[in-house]
């Protein structure tokens, strides 16, 4: 009965920790698109002619993608992330980003499904 108990509190620090990562990480890569929210036109390309020996730009959010990805460290499975900018990224618009991961507990004694978490971030352009 002691163990039982001892890795239910472990499962459940887990499940709070990468609960809490990935909330944290949505909320970095909101911030992240608001930063450079305006500055972007709606793909997330620079407006005006590009600058010589620039880098090509991020057409699809893999930047934000990126930034949740590693702000989210310690998560051992794949996260996915859907940033989303209502109605552009202009000033005043809204950023959000939705990260989910599933969660498998680390000792099968009683038999749990996998759990999907999910986190999103919200934020507003003032750039």
């Amino acid at each position: 009965m002691f163990f039982l108990v001892l890795f239910a509190i472990i499962e459940g620090g887990r499940f709070i920790f990468y609960y809490e990562t990935l909330n944290n990480a949505t909320r970095e890569g909101a911030r992240y698109a608001i930063v450079n929210g305006a500055n972007v036109d709606p793909i997330g390309c620079p407006t005006g002619p590009p600058a010589p020996g620039s880098t090509p730009c991020d057409t699809a959010g893999n930047d934000v993608r990126a930034r949740v990805r590693n702000a989210a460290f310690g998560v051992l499975s794949p996260v996915t992330v859907d940033p989303v900018w209502l109605p552009d990224n202009g000033r005043g618009s809204t950023v959000k980003v939705s990260a989910t991961f599933t969660y498998r507990p680390l000792v099968p004694l009683v038999p749990l499904p996998p759990i999907t978490i999910k986190a999103e971030s919200s934020l507003v352009i003032n750039n």
